[in-house]
C-alpha cells in the first residue's frame, strides 16, 4: 500500500524542517521577574504590559514591568482546601476582556463560600484594583465537595471571534479502586454525573458570548442547541477529566486544552484539540481510544457509549468519542499556545512558527507539537532550556517571548512560586546550573535513580529533605534502615499504590516503570543524606 498523500506532505514538511537544527539552549534566557507566589493559579497579561495572577488563596497579585514588588490587587472570597473537602478550590481561573483597554473588564472564575459553586463573574479593574461592587454574574457550576472530589478545571480564554471560552474539571473523588470513576452509588465517585452528562456543566469546555450588559448568550456551533432536551446549550467539548488549561489559536480560532491522566491503568495524559464542538469520552475511554471496564468487568464499546448511570440527568446514547490530538505517560500536562512568529526583540525564532507550546506540571519540561497548515500533528520536540523550573502552571506568549507562571516546589500552600519571562537572542549564553534543583538536596545526582526521579512524576509528591504529599525521602531512609523486608516489599508499594503508611492520603501506582527501574530509584532514596552532612 502506497503512502497517503497528507503522509508524504507530513514527511517532506519534517525534512525540510529538519535541515535547520534546533536553537541551542543557551540562547534562551531566562528571568524570573517575581517570586514569592502562593498556590498561584492563572494569569494574564494588560495591554499596558502588567501581569495579574490570581492565587487559590482569593487574592490577586499584579506585576508591573520595570519593579521588582509585586502589588495586591484585591481579594475574593473563596473556600479553600480542607482536610478531605473542597481539595481544589479557590480563585482557579482569569482573564482579560478583548477590550480592556476601553473597558476595564476581568473575567474570574473562583468557588463560592456561601454555597457549593464555582461561579463566572466579570469584573472592573480600576486603579490596580477589583472593584468588588462591579460584579456582573454570569454562570454559577453546582459542585460536590465532600469525599475528597478534584479537578474543577477553570481555565478562562478568549478567541478571535470574541466568545468566551471556560474549561471545568469532572469534580470526582479519583482515589478510588476502579481506574475509571463510575461507582453510581457513591455520586462523588461517579464521572458519569458530570463529564458524560449533557446535563451537566462539569467536565467541559463552556462557549458563551458575554454582552456589554453583562448577560449570557449562546453562540452557533455548540455541541447542543439551544432547546435540545436534557441538555445544555454552554457545552462546547464534553466527556472530559480535567482540562486544566486551554488555550484558542488565535489566527484559526482551534480549542486546544490538556488533560490530566488518571493515576491506574489505562492511563495517559492528553493534548486535545477541537476545530469544532465534539465529544472526548471521559470516562469511558482515554488517549487513543484505550478502554476501560464497567464494574461487571466488560470493555465499553467506543462506538457504542450510554450513559445508564443513576445519576445521569442527560442523554444516554452519547456521540462517538475523538482522538487526542498527542498523548504521553501519566504526569501533569499544561497547556501553553500555538506560537506565531514574532518580530519583537527577544523573540523566539522562526523554527517555532506554528509550533503548539505544551509543558508537564510534574517533570518540569516543555515540548512543542509541530502542526501543518491544517493543523495536523507532524512531529513533537523537546523545547530545551538550561534553567530547573518548578512546576510550570501556566504559559503564554507575548510579542514572541515566552512567560511562565512555576507552581513552587510543593502541593498546598506552596510559597515559592514565581513569575518568570523566557526570551531569545544569538547573544545569550546562559548555562545550566548543575545544583539548580531543591528537590534533591542530599541526594547522589549521579545515580541512575535520582536522574530517573526527575523525570517522572516521584518528585512531584516527594522531596529529599521536606514532606510535601509524601514522607521526606530521608524520612523513607530513616524508617527502613536495616529493614531487609520492609525494603524488599517498596517495589511492589511503587508500582502497585498504597496507603496507610504514612497517612490516608493514597499513593498511585506507577506501572509504567519496570522493577529495575523502581529498584535504581529505591536505591537512590535509601542513599539520601540529610541536609548538613548527617547521613541516615
Amino acid at each position: 500500500m502506497f503512502p497517503s498523500m497528507r503522509y508524504l506532505i507530513a514527511c517532506l514538511f519534517v525534512s525540510t524542517h529538519l535541515l535547520h537544527a534546533a536553537p541551542d539552549p543557551a540562547h534562551f534566557r531566562v528571568e524570573v521577574l517575581a517570586e514569592g507566589f502562593i498556590d498561584p493559579q492563572e494569569m494574564v497579561m494588560l495591554p499596558d504590559g502588567r501581569i495579574l495572577i490570581c492565587q487559590r488563596t482569593g487574592n490577586l497579585r499584579v506585576w508591573t514591568p520595570g519593579s521588582d514588588k509585586l502589588t495586591e490587587g484585591g481579594s475574593l472570597n473563596v473556600e479553600v482546601a480542607g482536610k478531605n473537602y473542597a481539595r481544589e478550590c479557590g480563585f482557579i481561573g482569569i482573564t482579560a476582556d478583548p477590550d480592556f483597554a476601553k473597558n476595564n473588564w476581568l473575567y474570574c472564575y473562583y468557588s463560592l463560600k456561601e454555597n457549593s459553586a464555582h461561579r463566572l463573574s466579570r469584573f472592573t479593574f480600576k486603579d490596580g484594583k477589583l472593584d468588588l461592587a462591579s460584579e456582573k454574574k454570569l454562570l454559577e457550576v453546582p459542585t460536590d465537595r465532600e469525599d475528597s472530589t478534584c479537578h474543577e478545571g477553570g481555565s478562562l480564554a478568549f478567541g478571535p471571534d470574541g466568545l468566551l471560552y471556560l474549561s471545568t474539571g469532572d469534580n470526582t473523588n479519583p482515589f478510588s479502586k476502579p481506574a475509571t470513576p463510575i461507582e453510581e452509588d457513591k455520586k462523588e465517585r461517579d464521572a458519569q454525573r458530570s463529564s458524560s452528562n449533557s446535563n451537566d456543566l462539569r467536565g467541559k469546555v463552556l462557549r458563551i458570548r458575554v454582552t456589554p450588559e453583562g448577560k449570557v448568550e449562546i453562540p452557533k456551533g455548540n455541541l447542543f442547541p439551544p432547546g435540545t432536551p436534557k441538555t445544555r446549550p454552554e457545552i462546547y467539548t464534553m466527556g472530559l477529566r480535567n482540562p486544566y488549561r486551554i488555550t484558542l489559536n488565535q489566527k484559526t480560532g482551534t480549542l486546544y486544552w490538556s488533560e490530566v491522566a488518571p493515576d491506574k491503568k489505562p492511563t495517559g495524559e492528553e493534548i486535545n484539540q477541537a476545530k469544532t464542538a465534539g465529544y472526548y469520552g471521559w470516562p469511558y475511554v482515554i488517549t487513543d481510544t484505550k478502554v476501560f471496564n464497567d464494574l461487571k468487568g466488560k470493555a465499553f464499546d467506543p462506538k457504542n457509549l450510554k450513559n445508564t448511570s443513576k445519576n445521569n440527568t442527560g442523554i444516554t446514547k452519547l456521540p462517538v468519542p475523538r482522538e487526542p490530538l498527542h498523548f504521553y505517560n501519566r504526569s501533569c500536562s499544561i497547556i501553553g499556545e500555538v506560537y506565531h512568529m514574532s518580530n519583537a526583540p527577544g523573540a523566539f525564532p522562526a523554527y517555532y512558527d506554528n509550533c503548539l507550546l505544551f509543558a508537564d506540571w510534574n517533570r518540569s519540561w516543555f515540548k512543542f507539537i509541530r502542526l501543518d497548515k491544517e493543523e495536523n500533528k507532524v512531529a513533537v520536540e523537546d523545547f530545551k532550556v538550561n534553567f530547573k523550573f518548578r512546576k510550570p502552571i501556566d504559559i503564554f506568549f507575548n510579542q514572541g517571548a515566552l512567560y511562565v507562571i512555576e507552581y513552587g516546589t510543593g502541593w498546598y500552600n506552596v510559597k515559592n512560586g514565581r513569575l518568570l519571562k523566557i526570551s531569545y537572542s544569538q547573544s545569550n549564553n546562559q548555562q545550566a546550573d548543575a545544583s539548580a534543583d531543591p528537590r534533591i538536596v542530599g541526594m547522589d545526582a549521579k545515580m541512575p535513580g535520582t536522574t530517573a526521579m526527575q523525570k517522572t512524576t516521584c518528585l512531584s509528591c516527594h522531596h529529599a529533605q521536606d514532606k510535601v504529599v509524601g514522607p521526606s525521602f530521608v524520612e523513607i531512609t530513616e524508617k527502613y534502615k536495616g529493614d531487609t523486608k520492609g525494603i524488599q516489599g517498596l517495589v511492589k508499594k511503587v508500582k502497585e499504590g498504597g496507603v496507610g503508611v504514612w497517612g490516608q492520603q493514597p499513593m498511585p501506582a506507577h506501572g509504567m516503570h519496570t522493577d529495575d527501574e523502581i529498584k535504581s530509584m529505591i536505591d537512590a532514596i535509601l542513599k539520601t543524606q540529610k541536609a548538613g552532612g548527617h547521613k541516615k
